[in-house]
């Protein structure tokens, strides 16, 4: 059998050497590699990036900014008594709780993040897209009043945090301050947005969302032209860096605000990953109210069978998550079910159940889904966190392993898009999926998991051994 045409183990890929960097050859399309992405280490306040050995030295000899580093647990082959002095030194000193964390900001609402510093963010990073707007001529014969620029496009919208539609408020009257063209989408779940993001090709957007924290916490998540997330790396320095500085009108007509529904052409285009479908039972746990009713008007048309877990999902009330794993594989063994799914954080984040209701580990399902992509297309290039190398299959779900260097969200964007990928592994079970732009989508995952278990009759549990 020519080797072009079989499917090398995932676990042969992870452990390779093949990487994305300036100094590698131009990346060869269509061979079947796993690219993993590589942990960018900078210290705070600082606009260039530092080696792992640089960062362990400034750990050792107790450097300040090492106190607000969102590497600072990774403490390497330190000795035993310089880590515990370091832990002992980070409880005992009380720190500066910084909002700008890895891929996005985030603080207790009116106590670390306020509307007024929502506002100075939107403000910043409109000033951003103004300066990343190209230049237009006038002609002689325009007259100077209609000479003046049309401000960039950013699209808003926000979750269902009770805090949200005051920041969401604030944000909207510093992009018209600034003379940005507001695109409001409302309340929608993150893929949703980033789709509208891309759909109605604007300069940015402005999610207002508290996602991974509990419903006291608030912020932002920003994006860049084509839905790129910004993240500590990727462009959300940049924000943090600016913050501190006075920003001036660019122009002294205030922008225009119009709404928008993008849940309709969003959902239509889902239809197309939903094919070739045997009759399958599936058990949902989801805690987004607009992925819910999504996976209920997709299922409503499915052979598939959706079979919801009870329980307050809003941010107000709902069940710890290690309760919510319980209850999803009581209802897999109950009803007889082939798969079941978890689905948080604004739709992005999802963990996938076996038919005995145990918990799939992400680097097993990373291998199902790149056996499924690769089926389809043999020759799909995949992008995989490289934290996921590092992890055994009995490991724990990843709220326990955080302390591990992982890969942000734009970092994993970009490598997606320069890469020309299919699928993007991210730590901490979520996944890309190259859409007309990169889509972090449990849903997505979902039709692909369908289809993998469509191909033939085998369990779940088996197709993943």
């Amino acid at each position: 059998m020519d080797a072009d045409s079989t499917t090398p183990p995932l676990d042969a890929d992870l452990t390779s050497d093949a990487g994305l960097t300036s100094d590698d050859e131009p990346l060869v399309m269509g061979l079947p590699v796993i690219l993993p992405t590589q942990t960018e280490y900078r210290c705070p306040g600082e606009s260039h990036s530092i080696p792992r050995s640089v960062h362990l030295s400034r750990l050792a000899a107790f450097y300040p900014g090492c106190r607000e580093c969102q590497h600072r647990s990774d403490t390497g082959q330190l000795p035993p008594k310089t880590v515990a002095r370091i832990q002992q030194v980070e409880r005992r000193v009380s720190q500066k709780q910084t909002v700008f964390q890895t891929d996005g900001v985030r603080g207790v609402f009116m106590n670390q993040f306020t509307p007024s510093l929502a506002g100075r963010i939107a403000r910043t990073f409109a000033a951003q897209l103004w300066s990343d707007l190209p230049l237009a001529g006038r002609l002689d014969e325009q007259p100077r009043s209609q000479a003046t620029r049309p401000g960039p496009s950013v699209v808003v919208g926000y979750d269902e945090r009770p805090s949200s539609p005051a920041v969401l408020a604030t944000v909207i009257d510093a992009l018209r301050l600034m003379g940005c063209q507001i695109l409001d989408v409302g309340l929608v779940s993150r893929p949703c947005f980033c789709f509208a993001v891309d759909h109605l090709q604007s300069a940015g957007g402005i999610f207002v969302t508290g996602s991974g924290h509990e419903s006291s916490w608030a912020g932002l998540d920003l994006f860049s032209e084509g839905a790129m997330p910004l993240s500590l790396g990727t462009g959300l320095e940049k924000i943090e860096s600016a913050l501190a500085q006075s920003v001036a009108r660019p122009t002294r007509s205030a922008g225009f605000q119009r709404s928008f529904q993008p849940v309709l052409p969003y959902e239509a285009g889902l239809w197309k990953h939903f094919h070739a479908l045997r009759p399958l039972k599936v058990v949902a746990a989801v805690r987004p109210r607009p992925v819910r009713k999504t996976l209920r008007k997709l299922f409503k048309k499915l052979p598939c069978q959706l079979i919801e877990v009870e329980g307050d999902a809003t941010p107000d009330a709902r069940l710890k998550l290690e309760a919510l794993r319980e209850r999803t594989g009581v209802r897999i063994l109950h009803r007889e079910a082939h798969l079941g799914i978890l689905i948080d954080d604004d739709g992005a984040r999802c963990e996938f159940f076996n038919e005995l209701g145990e918990r799939v580990p992400q680097k097993q399902l990373a291998a199902f889904l790149t056996e499924t992509v690769r089926s389809d297309v043999p020759r799909a290039n995949i992008v995989v966190d490289q934290s996921i190398s590092a992890t055994t299959d009995s490991d724990q779900p990843d709220s326990q392993n955080d302390a591990q260097p992982r890969s942000s969200a734009g970092v994993v964007a970009r490598e997606v898009v320069l890469s020309k990928a299919t699928l993007g592994v991210e730590r901490n079970d979520r996944y890309w999926f190259r859409e007309n732009f990169p889509a972090c989508d449990a849903v997505l995952a979902l039709a692909r998991v369908l289809q993998g278990l469509s191909r033939n009759d085998a369990p779940f549990s088996e197709r993943l051994r």
